[in-house]
């Protein structure tokens, strides 16, 4: 280049000019080095060869200043232009790469997602679609632009056009169950969604949508619906009622058909909430029933025809069979229980009353024999005096006589009456808490003077704070007769113990004798009306006393213990209502 110059005898001005175009164009290697090693050189060159006296380095004018400046900072502005320049396009290269990989990235796994995924333009025209609609016969041509509306079920494509067409208009999220066709005529269920894709203006640019695949869903649904149905028909024509509880016994769950209402006389949902001894009736009556089914729920145990009194919607009472199977989750954890439960009243009522009419029965028999004998020696005694009685004196003797013997019939029918009204009587609703130790006291005072009479010692003893729930003069009645039983059968010089005990978490009444005593064998007949033992048969009485107090105790809910001690010790045990 200087040779050049030199040839054509340029000067010093366009010298420097073409040695600062060579310096901009060699800049553009972007090598910081080689640039100023270059402008190094060209202002020697310009100095030696053109700027006499040759490598003179005095700068008298400002533009040699001038020069030597633009010489210096020209190349290395290029070489740093060049240099940023060269890193912005690597960028964008390595930008523009990662953005195609990720399109790859983001197309396969579009293509890969196990449902139809598409995309609309902001007017809701269809324009992408990804390979799964290929699986299911249907391309891009069937369904770019509003075609996609001729795939979906007649019967839905009105209701579907306008939900989407909203959706498109107001900018909101859409979605809606629909059926496709398949490329076969096949339709299926798709659970179709979508959401606007918007700029930094807010302005919709993109549908973005996904079509999930449900048809298993919708018939698993249907054949859910199905079994649900067929099992409310069972229900609703069976005789018996499915039940659920909670971990807390709570019922949670009561299906009952219709004509079962009214047997059982509760709503479905009336017991929902409710524990099952929550609305039993027989729970005073039956604890130790109830306290045993209890510990078996508590333990998790299942049940059979488990039965119990309730009360039907016009407070009569319904008896109930219920069986039950605990329920646990995958970790063992309780859940509750689920049975069936069904109506026994029918069957219990018949039961009763057999049993009834074989006690009436047997009542009758027992009443025929133990009426006979007074009625027929009043009958005899009415003839004799008729025929014989010569006097007024001797008539009236003879009335005596028969009115003695109706006397004693008509006791016999009275006290009958008297077990049938405790057995059948509501005298349950006017309990109340009744203290024991004067009732026992007045019971010592009663019989006292009799005793004495007998020539038998009667010890009362009784503590005072022993209180039960109950009817006092029935219990008083009850007392009375055990008491009544003692003194007759004891012995002149024997002994008869009334005693008001506490044990085992119970309060005991007992009656103890030092007479015959009953056998083991007779302690269940001795409480059956007019039974009489052969040690009783010439000792008077109708054979009613222990009937009426067997009677007495199960109204209460207490229980009746005969037992020898030697002779015999009756027992009347009792919870405290303290």
């Amino acid at each position: 280049m200087t040779f050049i110059c030199f040839r054509f005898k340029a000067d010093l001005a366009t010298t420097s000019f073409i040695y600062l175009a060579v310096l901009v164009l060699l800049s553009l290697f972007g090598s910081y080095l080689a640039s100023g090693f270059l402008t190094l050189m060209a202002v020697a060159g310009l100095a030696y060869f053109f700027a006499p006296p040759g490598f003179s380095s005095a700068m008298g004018l400002p533009e040699d200043i001038a020069l030597v400046i633009v010489f210096l900072l020209t190349p290395l502005t290029v070489t740093g232009l060049v240099r940023r320049a060269r890193k912005l396009t690597e960028a964008a290269r390595q930008a523009e790469v990662v953005a195609k990989q990720a399109a790859r990235e983001l197309r396969l796994a579009i293509n890969t997602i196990p449902a139809l995924v598409w995309s609309a333009l902001p007017d809701g025209s269809l324009d992408f679609i990804n390979r799964r609609w290929q699986e299911i016969g249907l391309s891009l041509d069937n369904l770019q632009g509003s075609e996609w509306i001729n795939v979906l079920h007649p019967e839905e494509r009105t209701e579907v056009m306008d939900k989407w067409r909203i959706a498109v208009e107001t900018g909101t999220h859409y979605e809606n169950i629909e059926r496709v066709r398949r490329a076969d005529g096949e339709y299926r269920w798709f659970l179709s969604r979508a959401q606007p894709l918007r700029d930094e203006f807010g302005k919709i640019v993109k549908w973005f949508g996904v079509d999930t695949d449900i048809e298993d869903q919708k018939r698993a649904e249907d054949a859910l619906r199905e079994s649900e149905q067929r099992f409310r028909d069972y229900t609703d024509s069976a005789s018996d009622w499915y039940w659920e509880t909670g971990p807390d016994h709570r019922f949670i769950a009561h299906l009952v058909s219709e004509q079962l209402l009214n047997a059982i006389g509760v709503l479905p949902d009336s017991r929902i909430g409710m524990l099952r001894w929550d609305f039993a009736r027989d729970l005073e009556e039956e604890p130790e029933k109830w306290r045993q089914h209890i510990a078996d729920l508590d333990a998790h145990k299942p049940f059979r025809d488990f039965r119990y009194k309730a009360a039907s919607r016009d407070g009569s009472e319904v008896y109930i069979s219920a069986s039950g199977k605990p329920l646990f989750d995958p970790k063992e954890n309780f859940l509750g229980y689920r049975g069936v439960a069904s109506t026994i009243t029918a069957a219990v009522r018949a039961a009763q009353l057999e049993e009834a009419l074989q006690e009436a029965k047997v009542v009758g028999d027992n009443i025929a024999h133990d009426l006979r004998t007074p009625l027929t020696r009043v009958r005899i005694r009415l003839e004799r005096g008729r025929e014989h009685a010569a006097t007024l004196e001797e008539m009236r003797a003879v009335a005596d006589q028969a009115i003695a013997g109706l006397d004693q019939s008509l006791t016999t029918i009275t006290a009958l009456l008297r077990i049938t009204e405790i057995e059948h009587s509501r005298r349950r609703e006017g309990f109340s808490d009744v203290h024991l130790a004067p009732l026992i006291r007045e019971a010592g005072d009663l019989y006292e003077p009799i005793a004495e009479n007998k020539g038998v010692t009667l010890w009362v003893e009784a503590s005072e704070g022993a209180t039960v729930h109950g009817d006092r003069d029935l219990l008083f009645e009850a007392v009375a007769n055990l008491v009544d039983n003692a003194v007759k059968f004891t012995p002149e010089g024997g002994r008869v113990e009334l005693a008001l005990l506490h044990q085992e978490g119970e309060t005991v009444i007992r009656v103890s004798d030092s007479g015959p005593g009953i056998s083991e064998a007779e302690r269940e007949a001795v409480t059956q009306r007019f039974y009489r033992s052969d040690k009783s048969r010439n000792t008077k009485g109708l054979g009613l006393g222990l009937s009426m107090v067997a009677a007495i105790i199960k109204l209460h809910s207490f229980h009746l213990r005969i037992s020898a001690s030697p002779g015999c010790t009756a027992e009347i045990a009792c919870p405290r209502a303290d």
